[in-house]
């Protein structure tokens, strides 16, 4: 039983046309701007579509200026089958990454770090690597250090899983691991996407502030923001207040719940638990100025990397409506135990779409059909917001 358990940006990106450049195919696709007002009944019937092709949950919120749906399908959980609620938490997973970026971002602006700084600078005798690694690259993921996943995970088992599921993890001893390995060839097409850059990141923010990363994404991001849902566990293995349960499908083989479990494992990479609401709330603050300035966020959106739609923290793609051809969403996208997440926002954060369903399985993607389901999903959510705002 194969389990997939790393990040990649590329297959979901790839997949509805998002990582294409815009005014593209997908873009021609898209449907009409329909009428003033968010149709509620269209949006549910196609989050609905998620679990009835198997995801247990599914939760969203699209947002377009100030109007405002949210939706939640199936049950917080299968056994008591209590039903989901639009307000309850779930595992982000790496769009944890957006807001661990949000904060180096700041640092940036404040003067305390540069972007080119080597990451020796800040963490001197971390990396044994000849080639100096700046911290730039460790946000697009252009280091070329391999993922410390791979190290936990070598087959990519259910059966690892259940062994690491309540293990604590240091961050040094993450890193340690994985450096011991070669960095990949820089002009290599399998340039690693590496949850290990963040750990990098997560310390170097702790080394300039002084203080922890969780207190420094609280301070800097959750408050500013509004995000009162959201947190950033180390340690405790259990989810806190109205959540949805998270389940691991093995191929061939039953759902497995995988809700709790220590979330050192993803650290500064991916362990920030929040809503869909909360997730619409980080990226509009992201967009208007509350947590970056116009030219930092800029910056932070500038392509040119070895991913052209993975920027420093964020993924950029095509959008899918014609009445705005060239425009660029913004956001990022989630894959981790038993839950997944996306959320993506216009420049300006006046329209958006984040959503979570909370069933994860073999290979890059999940189940085929609730592939299918989550794609067509973004596709409508998108649509709905076209010609709006």
């Amino acid at each position: 039983m194969k389990l997939r358990l790393r990040s990649v940006v590329a297959a979901a990106a790839l997949a509805v046309g998002l990582a294409l450049p815009p005014g593209t195919a997908a873009a021609a696709t898209a449907a009409p701007a329909p009428p003033a007002g968010l149709d509620a009944k269209a949006l549910q019937a196609a989050l609905d579509k998620l679990t009835a092709a198997g995801a247990p949950a599914a939760l969203a919120e699209v947002r377009v200026g100030d109007q405002r749906w949210s939706g939640a399908s199936g049950v917080r959980d299968v056994r008591s089958e209590q039903p989901a609620r639009p307000g309850d938490r779930y595992r982000v997973a790496s769009v944890t990454k957006s807001m661990v970026a949000t904060v180096v971002m700041q640092l940036a602006d404040e003067g305390k770090l540069k972007l080119d700084d080597p990451v020796a600078k800040h963490l001197p005798g971390m990396l044994p690597y000849k080639e100096p690694i700046n911290l730039r690259q460790l946000l697009n993921h252009t280091s070329g250090i391999p993922d410390y996943l791979d190290d936990l995970y070598p087959t990519g088992s259910l059966e690892e899983h259940q062994k690491n599921r309540f293990r604590y993890f240091a961050p040094q001893g993450l890193i340690k691991n994985a450096v011991k390995r070669p960095l990949a060839d820089p002009s290599s097409p399998d340039l690693p996407y590496s949850n290990t850059n963040y750990a990098l990141l997560g310390l170097v923010v702790e080394k300039v502030t002084g203080k922890s990363l969780g207190t420094e994404l609280t301070r800097r991001v959750f408050r500013p923001a509004g995000m009162r849902d959201t947190s950033y566990p180390t340690v405790n293995p259990f989810l806190s207040g109205p959540h949805v349960n998270g389940y691991i499908k093995p191929e061939n083989g039953p759902l497995v719940d995988a809700t709790d479990y220590t979330p050192s494992v993803w650290g500064a990479a991916a362990a920030v638990v929040s809503t869909s609401a909360d997730l619409n709330r980080f990226f509009r603050a992201l967009s208007d100025g509350t947590l970056l300035s116009p030219a930092r966020l800029a910056e932070m959106r500038q392509q040119g990397g070895k991913y052209p739609y993975y920027t420093q923290g964020l993924m950029a793609g095509g959008d899918l409506c014609p009445a705005r051809p060239g425009e660029l969403m913004w956001g990022n996208r989630g894959n981790g135990f038993g839950y997944r997440s996306m959320s993506f926002s216009s420049p300006d954060g006046r329209r958006q779409v984040s959503f979570g369903w909370t069933v994860s399985a073999p290979g890059v993607a999940g189940p085929p059909a609730v592939e299918k389901a989550w794609q067509e999903f973004l596709l409508a959510a998108l649509g709905a917001t076209c010609g709006r705002g």
